[in-house]
């Protein structure tokens, strides 16, 4: 399964039209973390399936159906989306990983810093009264209305493959 992976369009989604042609082949989902998703119902986006959470800035959108959260079973893994502001990621990460891994998390996509970051908390970390069966990959994809950036996910049952990209 193959994931696009953006956050923070700000209003400004052709850097989501762009990443998205750049891809080789049409991804399976695109998962949007919040700030902008009213830029995600634009009509050219209508075919592709689209997870999204609402941020900070998408005030009246959880009325359309966007939770600040969501938890998606995929390929064996369990993803927690976020936003992130609820969970004070401009500060640091500890009050999200402890989130995620209180959920059963494995995979947690963030955005809200504009910052891209990926980090892996590897198996048998103690985080409170969990114990990590298996890593847990955080993963912001930074800005892509202010930078241009987004994120892709390659994911298996056996894989968890990352990166970073840039329009």
């Amino acid at each position: 399964m193959e994931l696009l992976i953006f956050s923070d369009s700000h209003g400004k989604p052709d850097g989501m039209r762009r990443a998205i042609a750049l891809q080789k082949r049409r991804p399976d989902a695109i998962c949007f973390l919040g700030d902008g998703v009213y830029d995600t119902e634009s009509q050219d986006f209508a075919p592709l399936l689209w997870y999204t959470v609402a941020g900070n800035c998408d005030w009246g959108s959880l009325a359309f159906g966007n939770p600040t959260e969501r938890q998606l079973p995929l390929e064996g893994h369990t993803l927690l989306l976020t936003h992130g502001h609820l969970f004070g990621v401009k500060s640091g990460y500890g009050a999200l990983i402890s989130h995620a891994a209180k959920c059963g998390a494995d995979i947690v996509l963030f955005g809200h810093t504009h910052c891209p970051h990926e980090e892996t908390i590897p198996a048998g970390t103690v985080i409170g009264d969990v114990t990590l069966e298996r890593p847990m990959y955080l993963f912001n994809p930074g800005s892509v209305g202010e930078s241009g950036w987004f994120g892709t996910l390659v994911l298996t049952p056996e894989t968890v493959l990352f990166s970073h990209g840039r329009v």
